[in-house]
């Protein structure tokens, strides 16, 4: 499958470069990103909730929710939720924190997730703006709450609510947070995606953590046991010539330059995570994400539904592909 996702990235980036919107928003990613919104989806859902909200390169950053369950505080869910949030405040334009859940989702979730958000120091002040979505139907419902909201914000969201395309549930995909990358749409839909700085993943550690959710996450998705379930790795960086760095990537080459102290807790955490699989010190930002890459295959397997299934699937099972920043086009790698 990885040899038509890699046409079908470079046919959709031949397209975007003829439309003047997009082409011109290439042109800014280029430059940089500032991103208006810090966008928190569920793994399920996280593709969606781009072409949900008709959200386009640059527009958001994104966090990541284990789908059918709340988002943990800060200190429990550092890399799904804590990295990126601390990363985002030091964007110049930030309008709120857009959350959004299942409509089959209970209260109870909903209302823990928000107790959670207004208590990371990096995201006070801001807006929260709720949503309960009807995907297959392509309808957003405003959550009301006291938490702090942008009404104008709200509306300006509830105008662009756009029916998204059908999920690929058989691909997971593991991209960094960055607002200029966005999952690569397969063959079957838009694949279930986990965006976090990066796009790495921790080790499984067996304690109430966000890795227990995500166990939990792994265990119901592979139980499907369908022969054509995949994992990619994403990793971006300027693969064309032509654009910028992964900026994580770029910023665990000197973690310790990092003043705030959630963020650089979670770069650091990135270089030992890359560090065993580089025989020379990198040279650059490419360098790095390829080794993390092969760390976050390396952490994937420690979780124990993933470890199961791999052993009853193909080598290929967890694969690895680079993403241009600017251009998102794809290409294979042998890390």
């Amino acid at each position: 499958m990885t040899n038509k996702l890699v046409e079908m990235a470079e046919k959709l980036s031949e397209e975007r470069k003829k439309d003047p919107e997009l082409s011109a928003r290439m042109e800014v990613a280029a430059q940089g990103q500032a991103p208006r919104y810090l966008m928190i989806s569920p793994i399920r859902r996280s593709s969606q909730d781009l072409q949900l909200f008709n959200m386009k390169m640059g527009d958001v950053f994104h966090g990541t929710r284990v789908s059918n369950a709340p988002l943990l505080p800060h200190a429990q869910s550092p890399v799904l939720f804590a990295g990126p949030a601390s990363y985002n405040q030091g964007f110049p334009e930030k309008r709120g924190v857009i959350l959004t859940f299942d409509q089959s989702e209970p209260e109870s979730i909903i209302q823990e997730s928000l107790e959670n958000i207004v208590l990371h120091p990096d995201l006070e002040g801001l807006p929260i703006i709720v949503f309960r979505v009807n995907y297959e139907q392509g309808l957003a419902r405003i959550v009301a709450h006291g938490k702090g909201r942008n009404y104008e914000a709200e509306n300006w969201l509830l105008s662009r609510v756009e029916q998204p395309d059908p999920l690929d549930t058989n691909t997971l995909v593991l991209i960094c947070s960055d607002s200029r990358v966005h999952p690569p749409v397969t063959p079957q839909g838009l694949p279930m995606a986990i965006q976090t700085l990066g796009g790495y993943l921790p080790e499984y550690t067996g304690t109430k953590d966000e890795t227990s959710q995500l166990n939990k996450f792994f265990e119901d998705w592979l139980s499907q046991k369908e022969v054509t379930q995949q994992i990619l790795v994403v990793a971006h960086g300027n693969f064309e010539g032509e654009g910028p760095s992964c900026g994580a990537g770029q910023a665990s080459l000197n973690p310790h330059d990092i003043t705030n102290n959630l963020l650089r807790s979670i770069i650091i955490e990135l270089e030992n995570a890359a560090k065993p699989f580089e025989s020379v010190p990198p040279t650059s930002a490419e360098d790095r994400v390829k080794s993390l890459s092969s760390a976050i295959r390396k952490n994937l397997l420690t979780y124990p539904a993933v470890n199961e299934s791999a052993e009853l699937k193909s080598r290929d099972f967890i694969k690895i592909l680079l993403m241009d920043t600017v251009s998102n086009v794809l290409s294979t790698t042998e890390v």
